[in-house]
């Protein structure tokens, strides 16, 4: 069978409990589609770089996703505001310096399955984002201005180094906590006794894009802010489709990710815990007492608030 959404030949497929497919893609990753949104005609051949980039982020955080037709739109939204030349430039530049391990050592950028990590279209337009930060002096080749092979190998300049470093900077320096989560009515107990009180005890300033007063379209925000945060907290009460893109977007730029889902929830969410270990909560107490704890004993420098007395 060929991938829905890059057109892949010889994927794995395996069943699933709704009528659909599973496939394992080497480019869009590990996602589940349903029959209906096979057939719905939302899947436009101008959105599936899109759908790839979110398919495959999901799938390497360890949350694969399910496509129905009630969530491509949304998922849709949440990416494209992402999927810019300058981010393709900058997740290039990040992708390599994840994988180098030794600053003079080349590393390996498979062109045709790892486009989706950098929001190309295609593996032509990945290319070019190589090749554009070769010509800026950020990145060398190993076959100098040749890029067009697997297996030249590439690694970053002293000049990338530097670049690389002040796209981190801000996220280690900061104190901000950004909240992705459903902007529904009936998680808004659990936002003002749980997230929030739990995010200040720990000494973070949170976030939440909904509750922000500014003029700026929201998807443009949501990219500034993420960026500017030093933690993301990740809750899929809901099953939203941005959640898991803005999740898979933060760990893309080294910003740590809690997980976080509602107990009724978890067992429908299609997405395997096994790799990322989610704070299950019933109510906004039980929220705030975990999350405190994962937050003290996942994130330097957080300690334990004092002990709150009857």
């Amino acid at each position: 069978m060929s991938c829905a959404l890059c057109g892949a030949d010889n994927v794995q497929t395996l069943p699933t409990r709704v009528p659909g497919e599973e496939l394992h893609c080497p480019a869009c990753g590990r996602y589940t589609i349903t029959m209906q949104a096979l057939r719905s005609g939302l899947i436009k051949p101008s959105l599936k770089h899109l759908l790839s980039a979110a398919t495959r982020q999901a799938s390497d955080a360890g949350a694969p996703m399910t496509l129905r037709t009630d969530n491509i739109s949304s998922i849709v939204d949440s990416v494209s505001s992402f999927a810019t030349p300058p981010e393709g430039l900058n997740r290039t530049l990040l992708l390599v310096s994840r994988r180098q391990e030794r600053a003079d050592g080349f590393v390996q950028l498979d062109f045709n399955t790892d486009y989706p990590l950098v929001l190309a279209h295609d593996r032509d337009e990945f290319v070019y984002f190589a090749e554009t930060l070769e010509k800026q002096g950020l990145v060398e080749a190993r076959s100098a201005g040749d890029f067009s092979l697997v297996a030249n190998g590439v690694r970053l300049t002293p000049a990338g180094w530097q670049r690389v470093s002040e796209l981190e900077r801000s996220q280690r320096d900061s104190d901000q906590a950004f909240v992705a989560m459903w902007f529904d009515n009936s998680l808004d107990e659990v936002w003002e006794r749980g997230f929030k009180p739990a995010l200040k005890a720990t000494e973070y300033h949170p976030y939440r894009v909904d509750r922000d007063e500014h003029n700026d379209k929201i998807d443009d925000r949501i990219v500034a802010e993420i960026r500017r945060s030093g933690l993301l907290v990740a809750d899929f009460t809901g099953h939203r489709g941005g959640v898991y893109f803005e999740a898979g977007f933060a760990m893309g730029l080294g910003i740590p990710v809690i997980w976080t889902c509602r107990k009724s929830d978890i067992d429908d969410a299609h997405f395997d815990t096994r790799q990322y270990n989610h704070i299950t909560w019933n109510d906004s107490a039980e929220l705030e007492s975990k999350l405190i704890q994962r937050i003290a004993a996942t994130i330097p420098g957080r300690k334990l608030p004092p002990e709150k007395t009857p």
